[in-house]
């Protein structure tokens, strides 16, 4: 069990040293509390069987479910309610949005066309999905914890890949790659979430001081890239283009060399082993002599819902046809393919179930909790990047980033609008920039140092008499030195 004066911020060997004798910023001091601890503990466990799926795993192997989501995630809730854990969430602004999200599913579920399937959805939505915003913004109390809470997805990222090994299901999904069992057993849905996950395991590989441990986090993350192209979707591989040219935009000028360099490489391993056939069907965008037929019969099915989705926020803007109940709206209402009845499918697109289902202002709480995560983190990263002594702060900001854009992209072909992704990664952006302020301010270099670059005199004359410099003052000296 982590001890929470274990977790209380420490400077890396490279973080700037204050100079001797002059004051020492004030750090957080976290009190030892054995409650919190223990909720802490419960949490990054929680968190750790969202990511790897572990949960589903004991369920399909042994064929009963241990429940272990309620046994760690029922405690944790409790922990986070009596550690001030909601108020710690609320001081970001993504809490804002996602509880507003929330808020109007409820308001929402009334008119749904079944009123009983909507009611099932948002409750399982508040216990089991949403809960993960609280849990992973409000438990972590200083930087090693927020680290800890990346350690999870990235272990979970561990786990995904071996279970790609362990437990893969090609003949089920037409030669693609899935999984036997699960939620996230569709070929479509597994991609997803491996574009979650590998930024986080990518982020680890760069962090560890081990050459050892950063080598098979790196070849562990290629090998996830294989995988993803094996599941062959096309949706998944817009995703890693559009990560690669998030990288190239965003990234360092040695990073991206570092990039452009390692790319080729990457594709001569990877491109021998993944199959003409998957290929054939990760190409096919359109009808024509190399198409693969299943794969063009997927696109007009996702236009005719895409279609639908839009027709029916249209006609029902405010409340939408009741969360979840797209599918069941379609079929009882439609006629596809020459048949009777409805496709019976969801939007395939994240961004359109919310406004169908929902209606247009949960849309708009939708997206205004994706920008404000986004945004808040990287507010995170570009103060790191300015600061040497915060280069770690840095790297975890533009993975989390990096993970957003990857797995923002892939939702545009599936339906995950009401799962933990998104308020998992609200609450770890609110926990970074909280945590990384207060490394801000015990690395950065103290308040005499640049008073030093812009006035002359021994730093002791600034005191002398005067009491402590003023805070403004202070402050400007900073920002001038940095």
């Amino acid at each position: 069990m982590l001890n929470h004066a274990d977790t209380l911020p420490r400077a890396s060997a490279g973080s700037f040293q204050p100079v001797s004798g002059a004051p020492q910023p004030a750090r957080m001091e976290i009190p030892y509390n054995p409650g919190q601890t223990l909720a802490f503990g419960l949490g990054l466990v929680l968190l750790f069987l969202r990511a790897s799926m572990l949960h589903q795993l004991q369920a399909g192997l042994m064929g009963f479910n241990l429940f272990l989501l309620y046994i760690f995630g029922l405690p944790a809730l409790v922990g986070v309610v009596f550690a001030g854990g909601i108020r710690r969430s609320f001081q970001g602004r993504p809490a804002f949005y996602w509880t507003g999200f929330a808020i109007w599913m409820a308001l929402a579920t009334p008119f749904s066309v079944w009123r009983m399937g909507s009611v099932l959805l948002f409750t399982s939505y508040l216990r089991a999905d949403l809960i993960m915003l609280f849990i992973v913004g409000g438990l972590v109390l200083n930087w090693r914890g927020c680290k800890l809470m990346m350690y999870a997805i990235a272990w979970g990222a561990v786990v995904n890949i071996l279970a790609s090994r362990l437990f893969a299901s090609g003949t089920g999904f037409g030669g693609r790659l899935g999984l036997e069992f699960g939620s996230i057993s569709n070929p479509n849905d597994f991609s997803a979430h491996l574009l979650f996950t590998l930024p986080f395991l990518l982020w680890a590989g760069l962090s560890v001081r081990s050459v050892v441990l950063r080598g098979a986090a790196l070849l562990l993350v290629v090998y996830g890239i294989y995988i993803i192209l094996m599941t062959a979707s096309r949706g998944a591989f817009l995703a890693l283009a559009v990560a690669m040219l998030f990288f190239l935009f965003r990234a360092k000028t040695s990073q991206r060399l570092v990039l452009l360099g390692l790319a080729p490489l990457v594709v001569l391993i990877l491109v021998p082993f993944v199959p003409r056939n998957t290929w054939r069907h990760i190409r096919s965008f359109s009808a024509g002599e190399d198409a693969d037929l299943g794969a063009i019969e997927s696109i007009d099915s996702r236009q005719y819902t895409l279609r639908k989705s839009l027709e029916y926020t249209f006609q029902h803007p405010l409340f939408g046809v009741g969360p979840g109940q797209f599918a069941w709206y379609e079929g009882t209402n439609n006629r596809y393919g020459g048949t009777t009845h409805g496709y019976w499918h969801e939007t395939h697109n994240t961004y359109t179930q919310v406004s169908s289902e929902c209606g247009i202002p949960a849309l708009i709480l939708f997206l205004c909790g994706i920008i404000s995560t986004f945004l808040l983190t990287n507010a995170t990263y570009r103060q790191a990047r300015r600061r040497p002594e915060c280069k770690d702060i840095a790297v975890a900001a533009f993975c989390i980033m990096l993970a957003m854009v990857s797995f923002l992209t892939a939702i545009l072909f599936l339906s995950f609008a009401y799962l933990f992704y998104l308020p998992a990664l609200a609450g770890l952006a609110i926990s970074l920039a909280r945590t990384a302020k207060a490394e801000f301010d015990s690395r950065t270099p103290s308040a005499l140092e640049p008073q030093q670059l812009l006035w002359s005199g021994p730093p002791q004359s600034f005191h002398a008499g005067a009491g402590p410099i003023p805070t403004g003052l202070a402050r400007t000296a900073r920002q001038a030195a940095s």
